[in-house]
């Protein structure tokens, strides 16, 4: 059976995440803005319904559990009456030797009696939210509700990504239906509700024409994007997302990259940049010419820190102009334009250079003309900034050369190169430390007698994972006369790297990393599974 409210509030008041204090108020809006109350104390406190259901199993020494946990029986749903899962929202499953009965509430006495008897074996009650025990019922017995419509699954479905803070949502048909994964952290984590075939279709059909895509269609691969207003929730900001569709083998999928979120107005500083990379840093963005890339792969955050150095010009002084694709974040006083199909990177280019600009932007370097086109730009007199996808900074040279961009043009340019990665943050309110072992201290190099190591040991603040958040970690590489000519000569990375990290001129990803793990803001096992030392 779902447990009422008020035993959710009190024991996301006794863990820590509500505050007592708050919650008069949180009252008095919910009957202004006529939303539920837990619906209001999620979106205020920024977490997703399930939080408060692990806020109920810790302040009762419960197990929870959640989807990549459980291993389905069929047997044990078999032996049981289907109804009466339904109706009191309980699922029989197998933990190890051990029969574990997962519920919404804690005291459900009545489904472990009923497990027992039925399957003639002892049983331990643990918790799990009742969308994902509801989910895994309906998908073993194949009974799916008909009472949503695309509609309001979309609006729940864009409130469980705004309050996960996720970077992307993945609409993946399947051969009964379709399963939404969302990417939080830079991970997939699965959303509970069911979704079947006919919902998925309908489902496909909204996303498409919200996206201004044809609906038609469903042989080819599309790309939009739209802004999106959350229904019901009147103070939230328009969730601005980029779609691109594909046929597959059960049907088309869907990927929305959701734009700027939680990075809307962040400064180079507040993205974890360490001082004595950000000061180059500055200098650099500063100068009235020359190039500076930012390089690391897809989802490393490359382009939230060209908006942030972006941000760290004065706007009302220079002219300032940009080439995205798409446009991600808005920044007052810029000039940004979209790539188009009669607007590439390297045609909008050589079009500022008609428009008096001080600061150009280029979303990304793609091919040769693009890179030459801007090389030359950084070489007349503005300052160009732009992203390249390569592991670390010292590829990027390489990277230039390898699309065509001549050497020579990339030597006398070239400031610098910011290559980044993103770790996830310990969480800091089950964040605790414990003695490094010695194999830690060989690979964080130190021989320190004393040395702690912080992690995280999972609550309902972080959904039990640890971690909360993301930092960048940062690869550096500035340019000198002697880099110039080995650029010049053709010299490999391994040369380069040498000279510029015996030079001073390179500070490496791990060298972030390490020192990250040893400031306790990220684990030795989020940076080293990553990462290793040069």
């Amino acid at each position: 059976m779902r447990v009422n409210d008020n035993t959710l509030i009190n024991a996301a008041v006794q863990v820590g995440l509500v505050d007592a204090n708050t919650l008069p108020n949180l009252k008095m809006l919910s009957r202004r803005q006529q939303l539920p109350l837990l619906e209001l104390i999620c979106k205020e406190g920024l977490f997703p319904q399930t939080a408060l259901y692990r806020a109920l199993a810790e302040s009762r020494n419960l197990a929870f559990y959640e989807r990549e946990d459980i291993q389905v029986n069929a047997p044990h749903l078999n032996a049981l009456n289907a109804q009466i899962l339904l109706k009191r929202l309980f699922i029989p499953v197998d933990m190890g030797e051990q029969l574990v009965v997962l519920s919404s509430d804690p005291d459900d006495k009545v489904a472990q009696d009923i497990t027992q008897r039925a399957l003639n074996k002892p049983c331990v009650l643990a918790l799990a939210n009742p969308l994902l025990i509801e989910a895994l019922l309906r998908e073993h017995y194949q009974e799916h509700i008909s009472s949503f419509n695309a509609v309001s699954i979309f609006n729940e479905i864009m409130k469980e990504a705004y309050l996960r803070q996720a970077t992307d949502l993945h609409f993946e048909a399947l051969k009964t239906g379709m399963q939404l994964r969302m990417r939080v952290d830079g991970r997939l984590q699965h959303y509970d509700r069911p979704i079947d075939k006919a919902l998925a279709d309908s489902l496909m059909s909204r996303i498409k024409v919200l996206a201004g895509l044809d609906i038609a269609e469903q042989n080819m691969a599309q790309d939009g994007g739209f802004a999106y207003d959350i229904e019901g929730w009147v103070d939230t900001a328009p969730v601005e997302l980029r779609v691109a569709t594909l046929p597959t083998r059960f049907g088309e999928r869907a990927t929305l990259r959701i734009l700027g979120q939680g990075t809307t107005n962040a400064t180079l500083s507040q993205l974890g940049l360490p001082q004595h990379l950000l000061q180059p840093m500055l200098e650099a963005i500063h100068r009235p010419y020359g190039m500076v890339l930012v390089s690391g792969p897809t989802g490393s955050g490359k382009s939230t820190t060209l908006y942030a150095s972006l941000r760290e010009l004065d706007a009302a002084r220079f002219n300032i102009m940009t080439i995205e694709d798409p446009i991600e974040q808005v920044i007052e006083g810029i000039s940004q334009v979209q790539v188009a199909d009669k607007v590439s990177f390297s045609k909008a280019l050589r079009s500022f250079l008609r428009h008096d600009p001080d600061v150009m932007l280029v979303g990304e370097i793609r091919d040769g003309e693009t890179a030459e086109t801007a090389v030359r730009a950084a070489m007349t007199g503005h300052m160009v900034l732009s992203t390249l996808h390569t592991n670390n900074a010292i590829a990027a040279v390489n990277r230039l050369i390898d699309i065509g961009c001549p050497s020579y043009l990339i030597a006398s340019t070239l400031l610098g190169v910011l290559a980044q990665r993103l770790l996830r943050r310990i969480c800091q309110h089950c964040c605790y430390t414990y003695p490094a072992t010695e194999n830690d201290k060989k690979l964080l190099a130190t021989n320190s007698t004393t040395l702690l190591l912080s992690k995280g040991k999972g609550c309902s603040h972080c959904m039990g994972s640890g971690y909360s958040g993301r930092v960048g970690i940062y690869e550096t590489l500035w340019m000198d006369n002697q880099l110039e000519q080995l650029i010049h000569q053709g010299a490999s990375e391994q040369k380069m790297s040498d000279y510029a990290q015996e030079a001073g001129k390179l500070n490496t990803l791990w060298e972030d990393a390490r020192q990250k793990v040893l400031d306790g803001i990220t684990t030795l096992e989020e940076a080293s599974t990553l990462y290793q030392p040069y």
